[in-house]
């Protein structure tokens, strides 16, 4: 790679990253959770877990805890998971792998027993039946958006339109008909934005992900100098797939706006592999309509808390869940078609592996930005959709900046 010319460029005139404090302040962090992590949509569930009456999901993010459940009407409801009489927490965080087979009938609080319908609604408050005046007390209701086989929450009176475009780019796939194969949960001693910006760039995987690298070729061949043999496979792939029927969504690069940002972009994997396995074969069977997906993947996010990887015969969720300013949970969710036959292992192996060396790289990036000698660094051209998040992620505090002075 060409050095830098010292005499052209100063370091004035590269977008850097982020400031210290915006990875260290607990008061930003706080302001993160009163806004972004309480207004942005959060993919609380994959649809198939929420098929019947009563069958729910809890979800934990910062300090907040919210149940998403089908109502008896058939309708999912969004709800704080904290009881109106003293705050109990009500149901504990759910990490199924198939729909309950005994969904509520209710909600009740484990401490004094109230009692509450699946819509939120107080039924009985134990010891005051007679007394209308608590029925008002119904647990805090959030919206819901299903898209593309997937549920989010979000505290806005008003649908994100960004989500609905989830539909155009993994509807084909038919999640809301797939089964939950496996899931894990990563605890990451680092802050969030650290985790979503190095998720946003692959500059750093050839020298760091061997086993992604194999199984995607176009890792090797940037690296490389080899676009040529990239843009070869790609259509060589794109053909294929139109002789299926299947034609690739058209990629959105980082389309952003106040609130949400999104992106969706279609790529080959190469060398002959049909998916993103071990030894490239497929594990399973197609997932909904989308065989011209074989030797492809769709790689995206609706940001910030939800980025994902499809493959012909899976898909894999990556769900960001911040819980204090220097610790993330990171939730891989990985869906496949109902008749999936190849075992667990198999299935998790690249990307298990492939987010632990992300967190090794995270947490040793973190303990580096608490570093009194810690300045921000400038973006490399392969990481654009990492300086365009951290652009959003300043236009929001530039904004809530500007509100504070203004009450």
């Amino acid at each position: 790679m060409e050095n830098f010319n010292t005499d052209v460029y100063t370091e004035t005139e590269f977008v850097k990253s982020l400031p210290r404090h915006a990875y260290t302040d607990d008061n930003i962090f706080k302001k993160e959770r009163h806004t972004l992590f309480r207004y942005l949509p959060v993919m609380a569930s994959p649809s198939c877990l929420l098929q019947e009456k009563g069958n729910y999901s809890v979800t934990d993010i910062a300090s907040e805890s919210i149940i998403v459940v089908r109502d008896k009407e058939g309708v999912i409801n969004a709800m704080a998971n904290t009881c109106r009489h003293r705050g109990k927490r009500l149901l504990e965080k759910t990490c199924d792998l198939e729909p309950q087979q005994r969904g509520l009938n209710s909600v009740v609080c484990p401490y004094h027993a109230w009692r509450y319908d699946l819509d939120g609604k107080l039924i009985v408050a134990r010891g005051d039946q007679s007394n209308h005046s608590f029925r008002h007390l119904c647990l805090r209701k959030l919206q819901v958006q299903e898209s593309a086989g997937l549920v989010f929450y979000h505290g806005r009176n008003k649908e994100y339109l960004q989500l609905q475009k989830l539909d155009a780019v993994l509807g084909v796939l038919k999640l809301e008909e797939a089964k939950i194969r496996e899931r894990k949960t990563y605890t990451v001693k680092a802050n969030w934005k650290l985790w979503v910006e190095n998720f946003l760039e692959c500059w750093h995987c050839a020298p760091n992900h061997p086993e992604l690298s194999e199984v995607k070729g176009f890792i090797n061949q940037f690296e490389n100098g080899r676009d040529d043999l990239y843009l070869e496979d790609d259509f060589n792939w794109r053909s294929q797939a139109y002789t299926k029927g299947w034609v690739p969504p058209q990629d959105r690069d980082f389309e952003m706006d106040e609130d949400l940002f999104n992106f969706n972009v279609s790529m080959p994997l190469g060398g002959g592999r049909k998916t993103a396995s071990k030894i490239g074969e497929r594990m399973g069977a197609t997932l909904g309509g989308a065989d011209g997906l074989e030797g492809g993947a769709i790689f995206g996010g609706i940001g910030p808390f939800l980025f994902y990887m499809a493959y012909v015969d899976y898909v894999v969720l990556f769900c960001i869940r911040p819980q204090s300013t220097m610790q993330t949970e990171v939730e891989l969710i990985w869906l496949t078609s109902k008749d999936f036959q190849a075992p667990v292992e198999e299935l998790t192996w690249l990307w298990n592996t492939t987010i632990q060396q992300d967190i090794t790289l995270v947490e040793e990036t973190q303990q580096g930005v608490n570093s009194l000698y810690y300045t921000p660094g400038p973006f490399q051209a392969d990481e654009y959709r990492t300086q365009a998040f951290t652009a959003w992620w300043q236009q929001w505090k530039q904004r809530n900046d500007q509100e504070r002075v203004k009450k």
